[in-house]
């Protein structure tokens, strides 16, 4: 239980097999959830992007995606900067349905992090970023 990198794996995973649990019941799962919320954070973004930030593997994310455009919570854009891209956004429809799930991802989180205090809390989260950021091979 000293080995930062058991901890997270064990966290991370304890935390996927939650959180899925708790979308099943939406017919949702973990990697929507996370394409949702990245595509909430920044807007527009690529597959590549949105695999790297839902820590995915590509053909997954492109078939998530695919489910999630057919279902009209995203659309498919060509980018404005670049007329060879094609980016993802959330839709009003995909707004509406991840302001639907955030009051139960927002319960799982408060319940991991209830035993922290507020400066515990900010502590460990810089740590992790500071981990994330020397391992990472992307800067998004």
């Amino acid at each position: 239980r000293q080995y930062a990198p058991y901890l997270i794996t064990r966290l991370a995973h304890r935390w996927g097999a939650d959180q899925s649990a708790a979308l099943a019941d939406l017919g949702w799962n973990g990697t929507m959830m996370r394409i949702m919320s990245s595509l909430s954070a920044y807007k527009e973004l690529t597959i590549n992007e949105l695999a790297v930030l839902s820590v995915t593997e590509q053909s997954t994310t492109s078939r998530t995606i695919e489910a999630l455009v057919t279902a009209g919570y995203v659309g498919r854009e060509i980018s404005d900067s670049d007329q060879r891209v094609r980016t993802v956004v959330l839709t009003e429809l995909g707004k509406a349905k991840l302001k639907e799930i955030a009051p139960l991802v927002n319960a799982l989180y408060n319940r991991l992090v209830e035993d922290l205090d507020e400066e515990e809390l900010m502590i460990c989260i810089r740590v992790l970023q500071k981990m994330t950021d020397k391992i990472c091979l992307t800067k998004i």
